[in-house]
């Protein structure tokens, strides 16, 4: 039986307020970074690629365990 995402962010996290923590501080990382990596739009004329959302991208890499971090 599959677990759904908050049983999965309970068993990585303490509690469901440091998980939202730690995901929306992973998703202004990768904003910030998909927004140096964006060229500038005058320049480029052809259409974007469609990305997923930078949160689900986020609550993905938290679930996975692609994330560090450490307890304070």
């Amino acid at each position: 039986m599959e677990l759904d995402a908050g049983e999965k962010l309970d068993k990585t996290c303490s509690s469901r307020y440091e998980a939202v923590l730690l995901v929306a501080k992973h998703a202004r990382r990768l904003n910030v970074e998909r927004l140096r990596e964006k060229p500038d739009e005058e320049e480029s004329a052809e259409p974007e690629e469609k990305q997923p959302k930078v949160i689900a991208e986020a609550m993905d890499n938290v679930l996975e365990g692609r994330v560090e971090f450490e307890r304070q």
